[in-house]
């Protein structure tokens, strides 16, 4: 597990940072420590966040402006804004980092943006109150939740038509895929809320893992065999995705929402509305750190060195960068590097 790299489970302000943190990293069993934070105002109540393959450019859905906020990881300021549908919930990066498609749940569509223009391509309507988006790895399929029918349309990535609906539990809020592709992992957190598990060559439910509380977030790591689910019930569920059961529940917070995994496998990060980030060491199973980035915290995502967060404020209107440094440090040599999937749409440079 720990060998194995990890499949990424979402006009600007820059209001400065604290003092720089450790670099040494914790152990496990040491006393939490803060990283670094600092905040860019985006839209109003973002929502979901995406981070493309190059870790240039970070999209933040503004759930009631009905906009994406475009960051630029370089000088963590806003360099677009684009209008979008109705409450975009979710932003999902195609593979070869070329489009973001944007779960609108209040207009029932998925809207396409080109990452070079930064400019909507597409809308794909049809739905019934989408709240996510997920590739398979080739690009060539998106899974999207649609929570009023209780159902996974799978979209073709080219045509952008739907070549498949699949029923799932009730109420779906999110997805993620395998990092084969073989298998997606649909969330439900209805009561009793539980993870589907699709087989997508099929298209088909194939089995369902119950998980207390309702999972809001779920990470799969590369190497295939374990999940973490974020759950209402202030926990943390570990899934051994072959035997499609919970193993372990890790104590984290008083409500987890979105949870994201390092690059090296080594740390899983959950974001909590009280607005702590929880760092879970993936060897033992338990919190060795945790962050104070304060406010509404919905969702997060890592750069691809692992070693910075972007998490969305929901209150604040905001997202709090936070330094993960003392957590990751960098990988060694005989480690495996980050795998991105290319092959949506053309072979123009990634954003």
């Amino acid at each position: 597990m720990i060998a194995s790299t990890a499949v990424a489970v979402l006009g600007g302000l820059l209001t400065g940072c604290s003092a720089p943190a450790s670099s040494t990293a914790p152990t496990a069993g040491s006393a939490p420590q803060a990283g670094n934070t600092k905040t860019i105002t985006v839209g109003a109540n973002p929502s979901g966040v995406a981070i493309t393959p190059s870790g240039r450019h970070v999209y933040v859905t503004n759930y009631n402006s009905g906009t994406v906020s475009v960051i630029n990881t370089a000088s963590d300021a806003v360099t677009a804004t684009v209008a979008v549908g109705d409450m975009p919930e979710r932003v999902a990066i195609t593979p070869d980092g070329h489009q973001a498609w944007v779960a609108n749940n209040g207009s029932n569509t998925v809207s396409v943006i080109d990452t070079t223009s930064n400019t909507v391509i597409d809308t794909i309507g049809g739905l019934m109150v989408p709240r996510d988006v997920a590739f398979t790895p080739d690009g060539r399929r998106a899974y999207v939740p649609d929570f009023g029918s209780n159902r996974v349309s799978v979209i073709d990535t080219v045509s952008r038509g739907t070549v498949a609906t699949i029923p799932v539990g009730q109420a779906p809020g999110g997805v993620v895929l395998a990092p084969d592709g073989r298998r997606a992992y649909v969330l439900s957190n209805s009561d009793p809320g539980k993870v589907s598990v699709v087989d997508t060559a099929r298209n088909k439910v194939t089995a369902t893992v119950p998980v207390v509380g309702g999972p809001l977030g779920v990470v799969v790591a590369r190497d295939g065999n374990l999940a973490y689910s974020a759950d209402a019930a202030g926990t943390v569920s570990v899934i051994d995705v072959r035997r499609n059961r919970v193993t372990a529940s890790i104590p984290d917070s008083q409500q987890p929402n979105g949870v994201a995994m390092a690059p090296d496998a080594r740390h899983v990060y959950v974001a909590d509305a009280s607005g702590a980030v929880t760092v879970i060491d993936t060897a033992s199973h338990k919190v060795v750190g945790t962050i104070n980035a304060e406010g509404t915290l919905k969702s997060l995502v890592l750069t691809p060195d692992g070693r910075r967060a972007y998490a969305t404020d929901f209150g604040a209107n905001s997202v709090s960068v936070i330094d993960t440094a003392p957590w990751e440090q960098p990988r060694r040599p005989s480690a495996a590097a980050p795998r991105h999937a290319t092959g949506c749409c053309s072979s123009r440079q990634s954003s």
